[in-house]
Formats: structure tokens, C-alpha cells, sequence
């Protein structure tokens, strides 16, 4: 995504924008991310390449979002982020009870801008059909993982493929899962090289990446 942007008198390079859209894609997945506005910027005059882009915790689309910016492990700064993400979510035909399992006919997709949402994957219709509602929903609401008992994507003590990331470098080996979670969450991992656990995030069913 070629994007120069101005923020607070600090030119940002096209790094800048496409670091934030892929932290923002390895959380929700398949997602279009337009970045509409940067602010608040505290970054050296010159940027690195290759840049990842961590939001706050607890941040939510629909507002402004702190990102802390790192390369090769290292902090550069930080900035503030205005986004539009649109994408596919699953939302209730009709409305449901606190507990009830979820049927088929009660569910669907819908293509939306996503507002007010937690930066973590959104169900697909496949995890929901079955699982159970957390609380009372309303017919046309999105279903997030805050209001539907989805399974964990990783179980503690699954055998993982875990990867690496070293700038344009990337390398796979075989790791423990020592946490459960979902896609875009952050557990721990032990791999044959390390005893120590190390932070991974969640990409898949038995696949995470190392966080630096």
C-alpha cells in the first residue's frame, strides 16, 4: 500500500501504514484495512525497512489507536491510527437467548465497516454453528468472540509449527503450545531449542509466530 502521510511535521513512508494494516489482518484476518489518518507521532527522522506494528491492549475499531512501532525486536515509536476496516462477519437472522446453542438457520454473513470492535479475530460460521451465546443477542448483531463460547483454536500442550520472523527472513520448527487461545491472541510456546516459553501468537489451528 504506497501511502505518505504528514503527522505532527514527521513524514511517514508507505512502512508505516502497511506495518499497521498487518497487525491489523493478523488479528481480524481477511479484512480490507484503509488507514485514513496518522497523528501523534514520536519517530526518528529515518525508518527502518521492515517495521511491525503492535496496537494497545484493549483497542477497538471505531476510535483512535495507539500502535507501538518495533524492528528486529527493538522499539523505533509509536502512533496514532485512524482506521476503516471492513470485512466479512456473522450475524444473528433472529434473536437469541443467554445459553442457547446456535443453530444454522439462525446465523449468516454480512460484508461491514466494523465499529466498536476488539482487535481479535471475529468468528467464522463455521465456529459458531453450535457454539453457545454468552448472554441475550439481539437479531443483526455481529458476532464477536465477547458473546459466543467459541473453542480455542490452540489447547495447551498441542504440538505447534512455530515461525519465525527475522526481517525478510522467516523460519518454521516444531514447538508446545503452553496456553490456549484463539487466532491473534498471545500465548506461550517451548521449542527444542529453548526451554524457556516464549510469546507467541496464535495464527492458526497448531500454528503461531514468535512475538519479538
Amino acid at each position: 500500500m504506497p501511502l505518505t502521510l504528514l503527522a505532527l511535521g514527521v513524514a511517514l513512508t508507505g512502512a508505516v501504514p502497511d506495518a499497521i494494516v498487518r497487525s491489523v489482518q493478523d488479528r481480524l484476518g481477511d479484512v480490507q484495512v484503509l488507514v485514513v489518518e496518522l497523528a501523534s507521532a514520536r519517530l526518528p527522522e529515518a525508518l527502518p525497512d521492515v517495521l511491525a506494528a503492535k496496537p494497545a491492549p484493549g483497542a477497538r475499531l471505531g476510535r483512535a489507536i495507539r500502535f507501538v512501532l518495533t524492528s528486529g525486536g527493538a522499539r523505533v515509536g509509536t502512533v496514532v491510527a485512524t482506521l476503516e476496516v471492513t470485512g466479512e462477519v456473522v450475524v444473528t437472522r433472529r434473536g437469541l437467548a443467554r445459553g442457547e446453542a446456535i443453530e444454522a438457520g439462525a446465523v449468516g454473513t454480512s460484508v461491514v465497516v466494523l465499529d466498536d470492535v476488539l482487535l481479535e479475530r471475529l468468528p467464522a460460521l463455521g465456529d459458531v454453528v453450535g457454539a453457545e451465546a454468552r448472554r441475550d443477542i439481539v437479531a443483526g448483531e455481529v458476532l464477536t468472540q465477547a458473546v459466543v463460547v467459541v473453542p480455542p483454536t490452540v489447547r495447551s500442550g498441542d504440538e505447534v509449527e512455530v515461525l519465525v520472523r527475522l526481517g525478510p527472513v522467516t523460519a518454521t520448527g516444531p514447538g508446545r503450545a503452553s496456553g490456549s487461545g484463539h487466532v491473534g491472541d498471545e500465548i506461550r510456546v517451548i521449542t527444542p531449542s529453548s526451554r524457556k516459553p516464549r510469546r507467541a501468537r496464535i495464527l492458526g489451528p497448531a500454528s503461531v509466530e514468535i512475538v519479538r
